[in-house]
């Protein structure tokens, strides 16, 4: 559920579950709301409002449960096993409850999925000290928190709440049972060997737990009032005898809310108040429990809204204390011996000593990339290293562990590469089928316009970052970046069959396309899609001169910026806007590209180096006097005591 939209809000109230830390990779949201202030409105009127206490008519008992009458007979005495704890409550056996219901009541989690302790981490300090969170407000301007009900954890954690509050439905028929049943022995559940089955009761812990969130999310000075409306002690007695007025609590609860949350969430307060009162006038349990949920939701809601408004205020301390919040961080991992860095460390030196070579060897007059100056030079060569794993045939089994709080972003960057290369592939596999039956395209730059547009967005549909199983060669067949598995087989096939269309369009053939064109094809994009080819390592070749030069041009910009003015120069955020990108160097057999085609590609891949220089100048600061300059700047500091 979208608890940033009010129309979501206000329509879905379905079972959730709490929030996870956040966490890389963890969906958000671009549209979110300010918070409202805590005094806006009706702050005088809250302290007179508290629940009734008059008794509430019978409730309809579920699967015909009939009250039974003063004259049922006792059951007679069996020896028992020790209840559970004290508050353990016994099952009627008059409510006919079903195993399922019965097992919910005794297995099903005590506690609301939304607690004091799941939103804690939404707390200032919580987010201050929020390492993910810090390196991704550098990169996402609309940063902000959201339920994370995403992916095969969010799917147990939904069932978790739903089996919590089918259990909640079930034990406010029991107590409402036995309030009509005061006056009459009631049978009991039992178990095989006599014992009776007992639960734990759910609603303390649910009162106890909605005066905590609520005094988390209000000002100090209604606290006595919270603490009296909702004195659990005396909640529970009320039930106990049946005389708490449920409707009138709630009604309370929705005027106080909407005194301190954003408007949006008016229309949800009172929908809350409506499903208790349809609840309280059908006697129905379930409904009274889909208003009790509601308001939990509301709650999680207010919590998110205040969590969000602080990533907005703070947003500009915590990119720009970036750089030595992160090198107090590793420094204290590094001096407990809980982050081994000489790994890291061997790489950087490694791809240094390579690209020292590799500048010795280097005909300057045929460089792909204009000469470095000697004092970027260190730095370059970290940008070579890892551009090199993000173009390389075959995914790497990670990333140096210093980029730890930027793997994802690497990742990306990686899937977005790697399809430009597979995108000029396929471009030139068209060309070549086409020339091949002596045929030239009339109109070409409009044809590899709609070309790049279709076969991109194949290539989009066929990633799957959130499943990433790189490193994992169990799961390789389902690892969409894995060349030769299963998924990617697939998503070959569906891209042969769309060049398969544009050449028979090309050719003025028939519209379905026939065997003779699509086998040709699809023997070719895999064979050199599935192997490191002269074609591939032509086009990664030239991918990799054109993006270290816009790295490098990047870099230099902001290598005296500060990490906002950074921050701030990604006018358009490649996350944001995934652009569909052209080929570079595609066109072997094509006459030239028209300008407008020639700036979209360069601004690909200046979008593809401001990205990569973002994440390298921030690393750089970061680990330069940590790891990779440590020794070089030991040594300057030895040789300024020797002259002093």
């Amino acid at each position: 559920m979208d608890l940033q939209g009010t129309k979501e809000a206000r329509t879905q109230e379905e079972a959730e579950g709490s929030l996870e830390a956040y966490g890389a990779g963890g969906g958000r949201s671009k549209e979110y709301h300010k918070s409202e202030g805590r005094d806006s409105r009706n702050h005088d009127d809250r302290t007179s409002i508290h629940p009734l206490r008059r008794r509430q008519q019978t409730f309809a008992y579920p699967h015909g449960a009939q009250r039974p009458a003063s004259s049922v007979p006792v059951v007679l005495a069996r020896s028992r096993e020790p209840s559970p704890s004290p508050e353990a409550i016994s099952i009627p056996k008059a409510l006919g409850l079903s195993s399922r219901d019965q097992r919910l009541l005794r297995k099903a989690r005590r506690f609301p999925p939304v607690t004091k302790k799941t939103l804690s981490e939404l707390d200032l300090h919580c987010i201050m000290s929020n390492i993910n969170l810090r390196m991704d407000a550098n990169f996402d301007r609309d940063l902000h928190f959201k339920p994370d009900l995403e992916g095969e954890k969010g799917q147990r954690k939904r069932k978790e709440a739903a089996d919590y509050w089918d259990s909640l439905a079930t034990e406010i028929a029991i107590y409402a049972y036995r309030a009509a049943t005061a006056d009459s022995v009631t049978e009991e559940v039992e178990t095989s060997d006599g014992a009776r089955r007992t639960f734990d009761p759910r609603l303390p812990a649910l009162f106890e737990t909605l005066q905590d969130v609520i005094k988390t999310l209000v000002p100090e000075c209604d606290h006595p009032t919270v603490m009296q409306n909702l004195e659990v002690p005396l909640l529970m007695q009320q039930i106990r005898k049946g005389v708490l007025d449920m409707l009138t609590l709630a009604t309370w609860l929705a005027k106080l809310l909407k005194t301190h949350c954003a408007p949006m969430r008016d229309e949800w307060a009172d929908h809350m108040v409506e499903q208790v009162r349809k609840g309280s006038q059908s006697q129905d349990p379930a409904e009274i429990v889909s208003g009790l949920q509601t308001l939990f939701n509301i709650l999680e809601a207010m919590k998110l809204d205040v969590a969000n408004h602080q990533i907005r205020a703070f947003r500009v301390l915590l990119i720009e204390d970036t750089v030595p919040f992160l090198q107090e961080y590793f420094q204290g991992k590094i001096a407990r011996g809980s982050f081994q860095v000489e790994p890291s460390r061997d790489w950087y030196l490694s791809v240094r000593e390579q690209a020292r070579q590799d500048d010795a060897s280097a005909d300057p007059q045929k460089a792909s990339t204009p000469q470095t100056e000697t004092s970027l030079k260190p730095l370059e060569a970290l940008f070579r290293g890892i551009s090199g794993q993000l173009l390389q045939f075959l995914p790497p089994t990670d990333f140096p562990d210093t980029f730890l709080f930027d793997s994802e972003r690497l990742w990306q960057l990686r899937s977005t590469i790697q399809n430009l290369i597979n995108l000029d592939i396929a471009w030139y596999i068209f060309e070549s089928y086409v020339n091949k039956h002596k045929r030239y395209l009339s109109a070409p730059d409009e044809t590899y316009s709609t070309f790049r547009s279709r076969i991109w967005s194949l290539m989009e549909n066929g990633m799957d970052l959130q499943n990433r199983i790189a490193g994992n060669p169990a799961n390789n067949e389902d690892d969409p970046d894995h060349r030769g598995g299963k998924r990617w087989t697939q998503n070959m096939r569906c891209i042969a069959l769309e060049i398969a269309r544009f050449a028979c369009a090309a050719l003025q053939l028939d519209a379905v396309v026939a065997d003779e064109v699509i086998v040709p094809i699809e023997e070719a994009l895999e064979w050199h899609l599935s192997n490191e080819s002269d074609l591939f390592s032509f086009f990664q070749n030239r991918m990799r001169g054109k993006i270290l030069t816009a790295t490098m041009t990047a870099a230099r910009r902001y290598l005296p910026l500060s990490p906002l003015a950074i921050c701030e120069s990604q006018r358009v955020p490649l996350s944001a806007t995934p652009a569909i990108p052209p080929s570079q160097g595609a066109r072997l057999t094509a006459p030239g590209s028209s300008s407008q085609t020639l700036d979209a590609q360069q601004s690909d891949i200046e979008r593809i180096g401001m990205r990569l220089a973002h994440i390298g100048v921030l690393h750089w600061r970061v680990w330069a006097p940590l790891l990779y300059l440590r020794d070089e700047l030991a040594m300057v500091e030895l040789g300024q005591w020797a002259l002093v």
